[in-house]
């Protein structure tokens, strides 16, 4: 009876255990089935293009395509330069959005996370002929809350992002601006840049305008000249602070770029290759234009005068 007994016991131990394994594996399946661990798995050294959709399935897109090491934004038949590091981090930050939390399960929750058509922006990642990631960005969240408890504590702002993935339902929250980051303007990732140098390497610019009023300006040792005349030694230095790292975001559309520039600034110095930044003014639309050889795929235009000013000024200002 008692060896009876304990092969009874042992079979129940193993049923019992048997049971406690399916158990624990059909939990842990099924969480992974309703709450990814992770979004994407992406090569971002491979991703050769990303197509942002614009909201509400009107069929317009802005094309993100790499070329070589840079990137183009293409937009209908026309590609322009993007800026490198604003795509580089659009990639990064997708690649590393790790899911917080689920904030909807079905698509009842979808128009209150901003997650509809309407609403939502549809991004597409592809490497090659392979979509690696298909993802719509929808409502963007803000909280605050103390970094430190007591006197004196930090206000620390926690920016949350939703986020559907094509396929799925639910709708995950993810740290961070994703949801502000894919836009649908052009503008948003073209290369913006104006100028860019090392002011301690400029030794001569030249000022080429309309009428009698260009002049040109050179170092000689630690002093500038206006031909033979001491220029304003800090508010040279000021000026050329001003052009080493310029950038707009506003351009022009290509149907208004001017024909002549008749505005010249030209940038020479030592170790450095020559900048020609050229400015027209439109008097019909009283919109002003500015054209650089450092990005000579973009002109830049405004109805505000700050930029022109800015890269144009009278001799008087020194």
């Amino acid at each position: 009876m008692k060896k009876i007994k304990n092969s009874t016991l042992l079979i129940i131990f193993c049923i019992l255990a048997l049971v406690s394994a399916a158990v624990y594996f059909y939990d842990r399946n099924k969480g992974e089935r309703t709450f990814k661990s992770e979004l994407f798995t992406i090569d971002s050294a491979g991703v050769s293009s990303i197509i942002i959709y614009a909201k509400g399935n009107t069929g317009e897109m802005v094309v993100l395509e790499r070329a070589g090491k840079n990137w183009n934004v293409k937009v209908k038949d026309k590609n322009y330069e993007a800026d490198t590091s604003v795509v580089r981090q659009l990639i990064s930050t997708v690649r590393n959005a790790m899911p917080e939390r689920v904030a909807g399960t079905d698509p009842s929750a979808w128009h209150d996370l901003e997650m509809d058509d309407s609403a939502s922006t549809r991004v597409v990642m592809e490497q090659g002929n392979e979509i690696v990631a298909d993802f719509r960005v929808g409502k963007i969240s803000f909280s605050q809350g103390n970094q430190n408890q007591g006197y004196g504590g930090r206000q620390n702002m926690s920016v949350k992002s939703h986020i559907r993935i094509a396929g799925d339902d639910k709708v995950y929250v993810v740290d961070g601006f994703l949801s502000m980051m894919f836009r649908d303007q052009p503008s948003a990732y073209r290369n913006r840049n104006i100028c860019r140098l090392n002011k301690s390497l400029v030794n001569k610019m030249t000022f080429i305008y309309p009428g009698d009023s260009s002049f040109i300006m050179q170092r000689q040792g630690n002093r500038w000249l206006i031909g033979e005349k001491p220029a304003d030694s800090t508010k040279t230095e000021s000026f050329l602070q001003s052009l080493a790292n310029l950038a707009n975001s506003e351009f022009a559309d290509d149907a208004s770029i001017p024909v002549t520039y008749p505005f010249i600034l030209k940038i020479e110095g030592n170790n450095m290759t020559a900048i020609e930044i050229k400015g027209s003014i439109d008097p019909v639309s009283n919109r002003y234009f500015v054209h650089s050889t450092f990005n000579p795929g973009a002109v830049f235009s405004s109805a505000n005068l700050s930029l022109f000013n800015q890269v144009f000024p009278g001799k008087s200002r020194f």
